[in-house]
């Protein structure tokens, strides 16, 4: 019988609660100083793995040594000098982001930018947090930090102190959004205004061309209104779909829209929360069909027929001079 560790470290209680130690940390200090933001840095990433871990613990395990999921599972080591080892924070968000539909690209990127910065600012000479003024990140911080707790059915309100500021500075990155988007939008449309009518033309036909041999989903442009393409990320389960009849497999996954670019005016929008703000934050579906072979990973008659023409031509028969 195995025994169970009367407390397990990588629970999603016991990482909130140390989480919850380190935002009380990062509060205590002023926000100016490098303090304030090294230990946001730390707060978050334990979040990140309390969310994950609310999922399953046995996520933050390291599958090199299957050890590492039994303690994962709350089990006490069964061999000596055993120290469990758990995921980087990197493939933390990375699973977090295909687990979360709500934890979008662009926070991810953002954690994974904070962990880096408390990284330089603990391991190498440079002053990272106690130079850079807290608006460049502070919004985001909150906004990655709400989505996380929500997924674990815990609001702003059982994190931070003053949850009413974190939600406006999480409201002003829609303001923002929408203020900086509306701006590019219109000087790309009057950049297109002033082109010759030659010039439009050829811009459609490349347009109309390009958008047809490259991948992704087809949108109307709101700056020209000409076709332009828009890029996703994969979020949420495949549906999959065998067609029989047609000899097919059909899958198909929903996708959270992270950027957008049109050929013929050159406006091109990157990150959800600016996408949203101008009418391209809708998610789409992308369609890959397969055939039975190709999604089986079976091989086909015609290619085992060639793997057995291929070993009987690297034989090398000698001459047999036996008579009988």
């Amino acid at each position: 019988m195995i025994e169970k560790t009367t407390e397990n470290p990588w629970s999603s209680d016991a990482l909130f609660a140390k989480s919850l130690t380190y935002l009380e940390q990062m509060e205590a200090s002023i926000a100016d100083d490098w303090q304030f933001g090294l230990w946001s840095s730390l707060s978050l990433e334990l979040l990140a793995r309390a969310a994950l871990s609310n999922i399953s613990p046995v996520l933050l395990a390291d599958s090199k040594n299957w050890r590492n999921i039994t303690f994962a599972l709350g089990s006490a080591p069964t061999v000596k000098k055993f120290s469990p080892i758990s995921i980087s924070t990197k493939e933390v968000l990375g699973r977090l982001k295909e687990l979360l539909p709500e934890f979008t690209e662009e926070m991810a990127g953002f954690c994974s930018k904070h962990t880096d910065d408390r990284n330089a600012e603990l391991h190498s000479g440079e002053v990272i947090f106690g130079q850079n003024g807290t608006s460049r990140w502070l919004p985001r911080f909150y906004q990655s930090c709400d989505v996380l707790l929500r997924s674990m059915g815990k609001t702003l309100q059982d994190y931070v102190s003053d949850a009413s500021h974190a939600q406006s500075l999480i409201t002003s990155l829609g303001d923002d959004a929408s203020k900086s988007v509306k701006q590019d939008i219109a000087a790309h449309s009057k950049v297109w205004e002033n082109k010759s009518e030659s010039d439009k033309e050829n811009a459609v036909l490349q347009a109309v061309t390009w958008a047809t041999r490259q991948s992704g989903h087809r949108v109307k442009c709101p700056s020209c209104s000409n076709t332009a393409l828009l890029h996703g990320a994969p979020v949420g389960a495949v549906a999959t779909q065998i067609n029989e009849g047609d000899d097919e497999v059909i899958q198909r996954q929903s996708m959270l829209p992270s950027s957008f670019e049109c050929i013929a005016c050159g406006l091109k929008i990157s990150g959800y929360s600016k996408l949203s703000a101008c009418g391209l934050g809708d998610t789409f579906s992308e369609k890959t069909t397969y055939t039975p072979a190709e999604f089986f990973e079976l091989y086909t008659e015609d290619e085992l027929q060639e793997a057995r023409d291929e070993v009987e031509a690297s034989y090398e028969y000698e001459p047999d001079f036996n008579e009988y």
